[in-house]
């Protein structure tokens, strides 16, 4: 009898977990390759303001560069995914970095990646992110930089068929980040108007296109800490 019981016991507790599984969906939807990079600097300094720059392959090219430009006015970390807007996990991966990182100033980028996601699952994740961003330092301040423009591999006067999500993803955050007076740097604008920067692959930026990219970003943060000294 005893026997009997426990095993009934056991049997109602893995109904119940089974029961609760189900009731979790998982809305991934993975690329070929997911990676992440996570480098944070100076983690126990707060002489100077901290700097998390967040975004793709994009980020991974111009962090070195911002990162010597911010020297001796910031301490410039990043934190770079292949995870999108509109996929639930980015947000673990966000709030994993920030937990007990006090960021100043984030730089955040995303678009480039997630085509499988609807521009509306892309644009319903934005205030998200921008709570994540606030509960973490309710004094945070952050730049958004939109995405560059999506151009034919081997064609780079032509645009490939994810740029139009690309220009409306771009809108959702325009309207968003106006309504929190938040910053953007303008990165569509410039490689929109110069194919020239681009490598072969149409996605990435050549050591030119890098630099301008770098300068936007740098000169954008420059300015919030700036701004932030003279307060």
């Amino acid at each position: 009898m005893k026997k009997t019981s426990i095993l009934l016991l056991a049997f109602i507790a893995f109904a119940c977990g089974s029961n609760h599984l189900t009731k979790v969906k998982n809305t991934s939807k993975n690329e070929f390759i997911e990676w992440s990079n996570t480098w944070l600097v100076n983690t126990d300094k707060s002489d100077l303001p901290r700097v998390l720059i967040i975004g793709d392959s994009h980020v991974e090219r111009y962090y070195p560069l911002v990162s010597d430009k911010l020297k001796g006015k910031a301490y410039c970390s990043k934190f770079t995914t292949s995870k999108s807007l509109g996929d639930p996990a980015i947000l673990i991966q966000l709030k994993t970095v920030l937990y007990n990182n006090k960021i100043d100033i984030i730089s955040f980028n995303n678009g480039l990646h997630g085509v499988n996601y609807s521009d509306k699952e892309f644009s319903s994740y934005i205030s998200k992110v921008y709570k994540i961003f606030k509960k973490s330092n309710p004094d945070l301040k952050v730049i958004w930089v939109n995405t560059t423009a999506r151009r034919v591999k081997g064609s780079l006067n032509e645009y490939d068929q994810y740029n139009p999500s690309v220009i409306n993803r771009n809108k959702a955050v325009d309207t968003f980040t106006k309504t929190k007076n938040i910053p953007v740097v303008d990165l569509f604008t410039l490689s929109n108007t110069h194919p020239e920067y681009y490598e072969n692959d149409g996605i990435h930026l050549n050591k030119t296109g890098v630099e301008e990219e770098a300068k936007a970003v740098s000169d954008n943060i420059i300015k919030v800490i700036e701004k932030a000294i003279i307060k």
